[in-house]
């Protein structure tokens, strides 16, 4: 009866100390859980990216209508009906140039450039033309 009890014991501890989970199968499924993981991480991600792009969008939409808005005041106020008044509003008595106050320069017929010698400190000379007709 002895033998019997140690085959017994010695059937139980082959037997606990078999895989209960087959280790192929667990890799398996880490490997698929991790990758699970990875595409819901990445899914979020590109969520938030999207809130953000939209922020973003509809900020640049607010402020090109506040760049049309300056621009059209702008314009209203540097007209000559609205900048006598201005002079009026605040006290100042000027009056348009006259003819012989003009000066006019003429443009260059190349762009001038970072190389050109006029940015190296050579000295420019301007042709000024006057109107005499309305004086």
């Amino acid at each position: 009866m002895a033998r019997k009890n140690v085959r017994k014991k010695r059937k139980k501890q082959q037997q606990m100390n078999g895989y209960i989970f087959p280790v192929p199968f667990a890799g398996i499924v880490v490997v698929a859980s991790a990758l699970a993981l990875g595409y819901v991480w990445l899914g979020c991600q590109c969520e938030a990216m999207g809130d953000e792009i939209k922020a973003v969008e509809a900020r640049s939409v607010d402020l090109n209508k506040k760049l049309l808005n300056a621009e059209y005041r702008w314009v209203r106020m540097k007209s000559p009906q609205s900048l006598e008044i201005a002079l009026q509003r605040h006290g100042l008595k000027m009056d348009w140039p006259r003819a012989g106050q003009l000066v006019r320069l003429e443009r260059r017929e190349q762009p001038r450039g970072y190389n050109d010698h006029a940015l190296a400190g050579e000295m420019k000379i301007a042709k000024v033309s006057r109107n005499v007709m309305h004086e």
